[in-house]
């Protein structure tokens, strides 16, 4: 945990323009680039990449919040990905983050194709000299990600709007609903984490979209597991096993890190594995 709360406390300081080369023996602090991307007057994206330290390409994470969720609520899982070496674009979405002037949920149907205008943009500025994504990105290891609403765009996203660059899909108290479990084109692993006690998605929604799944797939229970807490608070007793578990599927996606891929089926009775 103090790790974790290093890496995010050095990331600050260099978005506050206090950054200065780390002194010898300690670690070089993360990166954020803020790039205010958009899908049209009316479909604003600003999206915050957080980079590993160091330089060349590194695999794609994009991240999808949750139905009035901010990005920041989620800074531990995401420093946990970059700590393990993953690049995270996590967009705000205009009409379903927790400080837009209009909330719709049923623009959840819109965001699927932000994921994929997300990419375009990123993947563009990756190969454009000077940029700060400048050979940051690795085209060719991209997965997506989501909670709840952003789990359903996960699921569409590898769906009826399916983008053929993502290789994974992280799926968090999620679901098909409105989007439908319509998977398509190459196979994509994906893994869905979903707590017994979430009463706002309920675990049999999230298990109805992962029996669609026709690819690589694996789904964690979480005995006492709420909708929102697992995913966002470290002090949650389940928080650990969400942040290792998602690295580690993604360490064995993305990196073919074998290892990682023993760690997963070391989880034991709570996780339907089928990865392969």
């Amino acid at each position: 945990m103090r790790r974790r709360t290093a890496i995010i406390a050095a990331g600050l300081l260099l978005l506050a323009g206090c950054g200065s080369p780390a002194p010898a023996g300690e670690a070089e602090p993360s990166k954020v680039v803020r790039l205010d991307l958009a899908r049209g007057p009316d479909r604003p994206l600003p999206t915050e990449v957080h980079l590993p330290p160091g330089h060349g390409r590194h695999p794609l994470v994009v991240f999808v919040h949750g139905y009035t969720c901010r990005v920041s609520e989620y800074a531990d899982l995401i420093a946990n990905w970059v700590v393990a070496g993953f690049a995270v674009a996590a967009p705000t979405f205009p009409y379903t983050n927790g400080a837009a002037a209009k909330l719709d949920v049923m623009d959840l149907l819109n965001q699927p194709q932000d994921v994929t205008a997300v990419l375009d943009a990123l993947l563009a500025a990756s190969t454009k000299q000077g940029d700060p994504l400048y050979g940051r990105i690795d085209p060719d290891r991209i997965a997506a990600g989501g909670h709840s609403l952003g789990g359903m765009t996960t699921v569409g996203a590898l769906g009826k709007w399916r983008d053929p660059r993502l290789k994974a899909g992280i799926v968090l108290a999620g679901s098909a609903r409105d989007v439908g479990a319509e998977f398509r084109g190459d196979p994509a692993a994906m893994l869905f984490i979903h707590g017994l006690g979430d009463q706002v998605v309920t675990i049999d929604q999230g298990r109805a979209a992962y029996d669609a799944v026709p690819w690589p797939k694996a789904f964690l229970t979480l005995p006492t597991g709420t909708h929102r807490n697992p995913f966002m608070s470290p002090a949650d007793p389940d928080f650990d096993l969400v942040a290792e578990s998602t690295t580690d599927f993604l360490r064995w996606r993305l990196n073919g890190d074998t290892e990682a891929r023993r760690r997963l089926a070391g989880l034991g009775t709570h996780l339907d594995d089928r990865l392969g």
